[in-house]
């Protein structure tokens, strides 16, 4: 996709970015906390699914989508981070800045496992 062919009436899909912050246990280890959303961040987007697939497992066939994920550029963006779409949270696979413009960002990411 290039970046002149996006616009923002393509950015209809509500979403929020957010980041896991850090929390100390008991015995004084970092350990993952709770999620919050990155202020400043998109909050519109253009939401596809990009490819699929089906596995058998032991006992159930489970099966995974891969979202393209198209909004307006966010330069504070890590790979850690997750999208949520829908009340679902998405992890971030890969960051792509359109043309290297920093206007539009394409956004791979893991679109959930359903049993």
């Amino acid at each position: 996709m290039k970046c002149c062919n996006i616009t923002a009436g393509m950015l209809t899909t509500a979403i929020a970015l957010q980041r896991q912050g850090a929390a100390t246990n008991v015995s004084g280890d970092i350990a993952p906390g709770a999620w919050a959303t990155i202020t400043g961040a998109p909050v519109r987007a253009r939401v596809v699914a990009a490819s699929g697939f089906e596995r058998a497992q032991v006992d159930r066939t489970d099966a995974q989508v891969v979202l393209k994920i198209t909004a307006r550029w966010f330069a504070g963006l890590r790979d850690s981070d997750s999208v949520v779409v829908r009340g679902k949270r998405h992890n971030i696979r890969f960051i792509d800045n359109v043309e290297f413009a920093d206007k539009f960002m394409v956004l791979s990411v893991d679109g959930g496992v359903a049993s």
